[in-house]
């Protein structure tokens, strides 16, 4: 989608925050900082919301003072703060934050969220971004499911080699498998959606991501490795 004035300036702004050029993730220092993203954690996941980095970060407690008192629907957050708190699990805030302003400005075209804010469980309302075939939801779903998060893992559990690694083309033709069983295109939001998920897990610097990892991401647990999220393509 094209950008409006305000996602522009949100970029511009995101582009001026300090953010070292590598991101260094201290995996063992956020696994203590964290606990309800350790392995047997017990605090349900938001199923609400559909992007799996942002599941993480909501059930690590990062996004609680966001959340409104009552029964008031939706969990609204600041670009600017999702760039801040994205930085210590290794996104940059020009990345992490500026897709944000670009999913802020496409959820404003609904009138999902005001510009500058997002509202992380209404993803499928975000214009020019929202996609059918995700590897966690079903085709119109609005929430996580745990029947299609099972298939797209025993789907890519079967893809993995005997020591269980995956290369993004295996990612790739899972997803396109699901998007073909849909009878929906694989657009381009889908495609960079497998990038983010296969470069958060390590992908760049090994050349693959374990399965494991995958499936630890999807149920909202720290993974082992993590490298910074981005678009490789």
């Amino acid at each position: 989608m094209r950008r409006g004035p305000a996602a522009s300036a949100l970029i511009l702004a995101l582009s001026m925050v300090s953010t070292p050029l590598f991101a260094q993730v201290d995996r063992a220092a956020l696994a203590s900082k964290y606990p309800d993203i350790a392995a047997g954690s017990q605090k349900p996941e938001n199923m609400k919301i559909i992007c799996p980095f942002h599941r993480l970060l909501e059930r690590a407690g990062l996004y609680d003072s966001s959340k409104s008192a009552g029964e008031q629907s939706g969990l609204t957050v600041g670009v600017l703060k999702i760039a801040s708190i994205a930085q210590e699990f290794g996104c940059k805030a020009i990345g992490c934050g500026g897709v944000a302003a670009i999913v802020s400005a496409g959820q404003a075209v609904k009138f999902a969220a005001f510009p500058g804010l997002v509202d992380l469980e209404a993803l499928h309302k975000a214009t020019g971004v929202a996609h059918e075939c995700g590897l966690t939801f079903a085709k119109g779903g609005v929430e996580v499911s745990d029947e299609v998060r099972a298939s797209t893992l025993a789907a890519l559990q079967k893809k993995a080699d005997s020591e269980g690694h995956l290369r993004l083309a295996d990612i790739e033709a899972v997803k396109e498998d699901i998007c073909q069983a849909q009878g929906v295109e694989n657009v381009k939001a889908g495609r960079v959606e497998v990038q983010l998920i296969y470069t958060f897990l390590g992908g760049v610097e090994r050349g693959f991501v374990d399965y494991e990892d995958v499936n630890r991401l999807f149920h909202s647990e720290l993974p082992n490795v993590m490298g910074s999220p981005t678009s490789v393509k």
